[in-house]
């Protein structure tokens, strides 16, 4: 049964979608929506796309459609998610899932009340490799969990200084429009939700978030900084256990290292792909979409990267966000406190 698709919203990451999306069998992207008339209409008849509008509200009723793929900004994904889940459509959507756990609320309301599916696009729980290092944690053979954390320093090419990444109304700031995923893996890798203790850092480009693993009884850091020339894009994360080390690198990686100790000796064992990161990034939207398309078709099936998962991870990012700006606002009081002193003294 061939599965017909709406895209709502079409920007450089919202196309690279829709052309994963649209290599998979039985699924016909029928229709795009956006804001400005002659670039959508460009981008329909570049992709073989048959319908475009400026109205998005148009497909979410529009009855030959069967899913709806959310591409927007994350501002937006609460109103058209919404709005989409009311008329039965079922739902594809970029992360993060909303910009408050309000419109999270309402969103995960809304589609089960409707009784259709939705994803969210949090591919790292479909990566093989983050699968494999999953496994191996369930295992017990490296023994408890020390330390974890991930790092990345990533390029801001591409982004305008107007771009709605760097307006927090729109993106929510760099711990909720990006840091989402690492909580969101993490969270699955270890079968324990972290706990925001503090975080720092210069919003909107940079946060440094320290988290506590309650059930290990670990602590966790993820640095995320969006300054860098993409050549100089680093991205390198790992586990230190009780009895060994996880290592990867790249926000997608292509290779994982554990190594672990029996007796006296250092045993290293790697998993790798041999695709390149790009190839990697498409198969894994289109492992997104396809457990999707199984949910639809299966109401047994479970989502892996569901509703209440992508929840879970905005509340942690919207925990640690609101920590930076207590910093932020302490460390502006503290600076003003001597002045103001120094004022009442004259």
């Amino acid at each position: 049964m061939e599965v017909k698709v709406a895209a709502i919203g079409y920007g450089a990451f919202g196309s690279f979608v829709l052309s994963a999306i649209q290599d998979l069998p039985d699924v016909q992207i029928i229709a795009v929506a956006g804001r400005k008339p002659e670039k959508v209409k460009t981008f329909a008849e570049r992709m073989q796309i048959p319908h475009w509008t400026i109205d998005w509200q148009t497909l979410v009723t529009d009855s030959r459609v069967d899913i709806v793929c959310v591409l927007t900004p994350p501002y937006s994904h609460a109103e058209i998610a919404i709005a989409a889940a009311q008329n039965g459509k079922h739902l594809f959507l970029e992360k993060p899932l909303a910009l408050s756990l309000r419109e999270a609320d309402e969103i995960i309301e809304t589609v089960e009340r409707n009784g259709v599916r939705a994803v969210v696009n949090h591919i790292m729980r479909y990566h093989p490799l983050y699968k494999w290092l999953k496994k191996q944690i369930g295992l017990g053979k490296l023994g408890s969990v020390r330390k974890v954390w991930f790092v990345n320093f990533a390029s801001s090419e591409g982004l305008p200084p107007d771009h709605w990444f760097w307006d927090e109304r729109k993106s929510g700031g760099v711990l909720v429009e990006h840091g989402v995923h690492f909580y969101h893996l993490f969270s699955w890798l270890l079968d324990d939700v972290p706990e925001p203790i503090v975080t720092l850092g210069h919003e909107p480009f940079e946060a440094w978030s320290i988290v506590r693993f309650l059930k290990h009884d670990a602590l966790g850091e993820f640095y995320h900084c969006f300054d860098k020339p993409a050549a100089l894009e680093r991205n390198f994360g790992g586990i230190a256990f009780e009895r060994g080390y996880a290592f990867f690198e790249g926000w997608l990686p292509l290779k994982v290292r554990v190594e672990s100790i029996r007796g006296t000796t250092v045993v290293a064992e790697e998993r790798g792909i041999s695709w390149d990161k790009t190839q990697l990034y498409r198969w894994l939207i289109q492992q997104a979409f396809c457990d999707l398309l199984t949910a639809i078709r299966n109401p047994e099936h479970q989502i892996s990267s569901d509703l209440h998962s992508a929840r879970e991870a905005l509340s942690v990012a919207l925990k640690a966000k609101e920590m930076q700006w207590k910093a932020i606002d302490a460390s502006f009081h503290h600076e003003r406190v001597p002045l103001q002193s120094s004022v009442e003294e004259l």
